[in-house]
C-alpha cells in the first residue's frame, strides 16, 4: 500500500515556483494608496483611495486626539483654543492664539493643534502635550481670511484662505509656505483623503478637487446654482461620497414669503465621478422640521447616521439615511458651528460658538449627556447677545417658524452676490454690512435712516413678531425705533460693529496710480465722496430711478453691482448704458486702471 504521507522528491521545487508566481503576481496589483505611500494615486480621478487603508479628515471647529480622550476647540469670540478631558469631563486649558480662529486640527501624535485664525492672516501652532508650559508658535499666511486646515503627511497643513482665493500648503517645521494653489473665490471647508482635496466655496456651492501630487484644481463642480453657505465637507470613505450641509437661495423667486427665501438642505457628492446625488439629497425640512442654516455634519457610517448641527436654528438633525427622515431633533446651544463623534461613535459633540459650550449627547440613546463651558467669552454681553440674534431664526420674533435669519444673506458681514427679485421694491441686489455706522441712510432706496430700522426687514421679511414686542413698528422713516426695545438696539448695535476684511489687492503699481488720476479726472468723487465713498444721497444713473449713492469700499467682495446686479464685474459699470458708461471716452487701459484702483479700496 502506497505511503500517502510521502511527498514526491519534486514537491518543494513546485513550491517555490508557485510562490514565485504568486510573487509576480502580487507585483502586478496596483500598489494602494496608504498614509505612507510612495506613489501618488493614478489619473484617472475616480480610482479613489483603498477605504481600507486610508482615512479622510475634514475642517472643524473641532479635533479629537486618537487617545479618544482629548478635544480641542476653536473659539473665534475669544481667540483662543481650548483643551478638554473627554475621560474627566472637563476644561483642562484655555490658550490664547490669533485673532478669529474658525477651525482646529491636531497633529498625528496629538503633541500640537493648528488653528486657522480668519482674523489676522495667521496660522498657530500650538504644543499642548505640557499644558503648564504651552508653546505657541504663529505663521504669517500671507493672504487673506484663513478659514479651514487639516494635516496631511510629513507635517504639512493645507489651509483655505477666503479672502485670497488660494489654498497653501505649509510645512509646520520650518513654519513656511510652500505653495499656493489658486482655487475659486471663497474657499472654506476642507476634507483630505489620500492625494485628493476637496474645497468647499462659501458662497457659491461648488467643490474643488485638488490632486495634490500636481499641487492644481483638477476640476470645480457646482451642487446647484442656487446653493450657498457651504462651509462644511464629511465624506464616507466606504461608499465614496461626501455630505455637503447647505443652503439653497430662492433669490429667483418673485413672490417672496419668508418660507420660499432659503431651503436647508444636505447635498450628497459621488466622489467616483463628481456629481450631485440629486434623489439622495436630504431636504431637512421635510426630513425633520424647519430648521436654520445647516453648517456642519458628522457621519455614523455603520449605522448610517447623518448628525447636522443647524447654526441657526440652535439644534442637531439626526437623519437616518436609510430611510431618509429623522429620527431626533436635538435642541443644543447658541449657533452650532462643530461637530464631532468620538472613536466608536457612542457620543457626539456639539461645539456652540457663541456661547462657548460643548454639548454632549449619547448617541445609544440621542439625548443630552452634558452641556459645558469650554470657553471664558471675554467680549461684552451687549456684542454676544447682538451677534446671537443676528445669526438667529430660533427665536420667534425674529423669524416665523425658525426659518430665516439675518445671517443667512449676510453670514460675516459679507453679501450673499444674489440678487433677490422678490423683494416689495424690486430686485435687490444683497449689500455688505461693513462700517455701517455714518453712512445712513440705508437700502438701495435710502429708505432706513437709523440701524433700528432692521425690525422692518424682521417682520416683512423673516416673518417674526418683531423685536419691538406688543407694539407697531414705524413706517419708513417714520418715527424712530431706536429706543423702543432694548434687543432691537442691541442688535442695531452689533450691526454697527461689523467691519470688512484687510484688502489683499496691491495698491503701489502704476495701473492704479492711473486709475486714482482717472477718478479725479473724471469726477467721480462729486457722488462718492469723503471716506466712506459715498455722498449720502439719492441719484438716477440711469438704472431705472434714485437709488442711494453705493459707498466704494470693499468692491472686490461686493459684485454683481448697481441696485439690481445688472453689472456682473466692474467693467461692466463703465461699459453698460448710463451715467457710469465710459467705454466711448476712455480706452480700454484706462478703465482697467481705474477698475485696479477702485479694487484696493479701503486701501
Amino acid at each position: 500500500m502506497p505511503d500517502l504521507t510521502a511527498r514526491p522528491r519534486y514537491f518543494p521545487a513546485l513550491l517555490l515556483i508557485g510562490i514565485s508566481l504568486m510573487l509576480f503576481g502580487l507585483a502586478l496589483l496596483p500598489t494602494p494608496t496608504v498614509n505612507a505611500q510612495q506613489e501618488p494615486t493614478p489619473f484617472p480621478l475616480y480610482a479613489l483611495p483603498d477605504a481600507r487603508l486610508t482615512t479622510a479628515v475634514s475642517s472643524s471647529t473641532l479635533a479629537l486626539g486618537r487617545d479618544n480622550r482629548t478635544l480641542v476647540t476653536a473659539n473665534m469670540l475669544s481667540n483662543t483654543l481650548s483643551v478638554f478631558s473627554i475621560s474627566q469631563g472637563e476644561l483642562l486649558a484655555e490658550l490664547p492664539i490669533g485673532i478669529d480662529p474658525r477651525s482646529v486640527a491636531l497633529t498625528e501624535d496629538g503633541t500640537r493643534a493648528v488653528t486657522a485664525n480668519r482674523g489676522d492672516g495667521t496660522l498657530s501652532v500650538v504644543t499642548i502635550s505640557d499644558l503648564a508650559n504651552p508653546i505657541t508658535q504663529t505663521i504669517d499666511l500671507g493672504g487673506g481670511q484663513p478659514y479651514g486646515v487639516v494635516l496631511g503627511e510629513g507635517d504639512r497643513a493645507y489651509v483655505s484662505l477666503q479672502g485670497s482665493a488660494q489654498v497653501v500648503v505649509v510645512d509646520l517645521l520650518s513654519g513656511q509656505v510652500l505653495n499656493r494653489i489658486a482655487v475659486p473665490p471663497q474657499p472654506s471647508g476642507l476634507a483630505l483623503w489620500g492625494d485628493f482635496l476637496y474645497v468647499t466655496h462659501f458662497w457659491s456651492g461648488q467643490i474643488s478637487l485638488i490632486y495634490l501630487p500636481l499641487s492644481r484644481v483638477a476640476t470645480t463642480v457646482s451642487s446647484g446654482l442656487d446653493t450657498s453657505i457651504s462651509q462644511a465637507i464629511e465624506i464616507d470613505v466606504t461608499r465614496g461620497i461626501a455630505y455637503l450641509p447647505q443652503t439653497r437661495s430662492n433669490a429667483q423667486n418673485t413672490f417672496l414669503t419668508f418660507d420660499t427665501t432659503v431651503f436647508p438642505v444636505v447635498n450628497v457628492l459621488d466622489l467616483r465621478g463628481l456629481s450631485v446625488r440629486r434623489p439622495d439629497r436630504v431636504t431637512l425640512d421635510t426630513a425633520d422640521r424647519s430648521v436654520n442654516m445647516p453648517f456642519a455634519v458628522a457621519l455614523d457610517r455603520f449605522r448610517q447616521w447623518l448628525f447636522v448641527a443647524n447654526a441657526g436654528s440652535n439644534d442637531v438633525s439626526v437623519i437616518d439615511l436609510n430611510t431618509g427622515l429623522a429620527r431626533a431633533n436635538i435642541q443644543v446651544g447658541a449657533n452650532p458651528r462643530g461637530i464631532l463623534l468620538n472613536r466608536d461613535n457612542s457620543l457626539l459633540f456639539v461645539h456652540n460658538v457663541l456661547d462657548g459650550t460643548l454639548t454632549i449627547i449619547e448617541t445609544r440613546n440621542l439625548t443630552v449627556d452634558d452641556e459645558v463651558a469650554i470657553s471664558d467669552v471675554n467680549i461684552p454681553v451687549d456684542a454676544l447677545i447682538g451677534a446671537q440674534l443676528f445669526y438667529s431664526a430660533a427665536d420667534a420674533r425674529l423669524s416665523a417658524n425658525r426659518w430665516l435669519s439675518c445671517a443667512n444673506c449676510h453670514f460675516d458681514g459679507a453679501s450673499d452676490g444674489r440678487v433677490w427679485q422678490g423683494l416689495p421694491e424690486g430686485p435687490r441686489n444683497t449689500p455688505l454690512l461693513y462700517n455701517l455706522l455714518g453712512t445712513a441712510p440705508y437700502n438701495w432706496s435710502a429708505s432706513w435712516d437709523e440701524l433700528a430700522d432692521v425690525e422692518l426687514k424682521i417682520r416683512l421679511l423673516q416673518g417674526g413678531s418683531g423685536l419691538i414686542e406688543g407694539q407697531a413698528a414705524s413706517p419708513a422713516l417714520g418715527d424712530p425705533h431706536a429706543g423702543r426695545s432694548l434687543d432691537l438696539d442691541v442688535l442695531a448695535s452689533y450691526l454697527g460693529t461689523l467691519t470688512g476684511p484687510a484688502n489683499p489687492n496691491p495698491t503701489g503699481t502704476e495701473a492704479v496710480a492711473r486709475g486714482e488720476q482717472i477718478f479725479t479726472e473724471q469726477e467721480c468723487a462729486t457722488c462718492h465722496a469723503g471716506t466712506t465713498g459715498s455722498d449720502l444721497l439719492r441719484h438716477d444713473v440711469g438704472t431705472g430711478g434714485e437709488f442711494d449713492t453705493p459707498a466704494l469700499r470693499w468692491l472686490w467682495l461686493s459684485a454683481p453691482y448697481f441696485h439690481d446686479g445688472r453689472a456682473a464685474a466692474l467693467h461692466d459699470v463703465f461699459a453698460l448704458p448710463g451715467a457710469h458708461q465710459l467705454i466711448a471716452t476712455l480706452s480700454a487701459e484706462d478703465i482697467d486702471a481705474l477698475v485696479a484702483y477702485l479694487l484696493t479700496l479701503p486701501a
